[in-house]
C-alpha cells in the first residue's frame, strides 16, 4: 500500500472519531444542563423554605422577647387567682 492511501485511511478514521467525540460531548452537555436546571429549581425551593423558617424563628424570638403568649396566659391565670385570694383574705380579716 502506498503512503498516500495510509494517510487517507488515517484521516478518514480520525474524522469519524472526531465526529463521534463531538456528538458524545453534546449529549453529555445536554444531560449536564438538565441536571443544572433541576438543581436550580431545588435550590430555589430551599431558599423559599429557608425564608419561611427565618420568618418563623423571628416570630418566635419576638414572642420570647415580649414574654410570649404562654407566659401571658399564665400571668392572666395567676393574676386572676391572686385577686381571688386577696379578696378572700381581706374578707376573712374584716370578720
Amino acid at each position: 500500500m502506498s503512503e498516500i492511501l495510509h494517510a487517507n485511511i488515517f484521516f478518514v478514521i480520525a474524522s469519524i472519531a472526531t465526529i463521534v467525540f463531538c456528538i458524545l460531548t453534546c449529549i453529555i452537555l445536554f444531560h449536564v444542563l438538565k441536571i443544572v436546571k433541576s438543581l436550580r429549581t431545588i435550590i430555589e425551593r430551599i431558599e423559599a423554605g429557608s425564608e419561611v423558617i427565618a420568618n418563623d424563628v423571628a416570630n418566635v424570638r419576638e414572642l420570647i422577647a415580649n414574654g410570649g403568649m404562654l407566659s401571658r396566659f399564665f400571668q392572666f391565670i395567676m393574676g386572676a387567682t391572686r385577686t381571688k385570694k386577696r379578696s378572700s383574705k381581706r374578707a376573712s380579716s374584716k370578720v
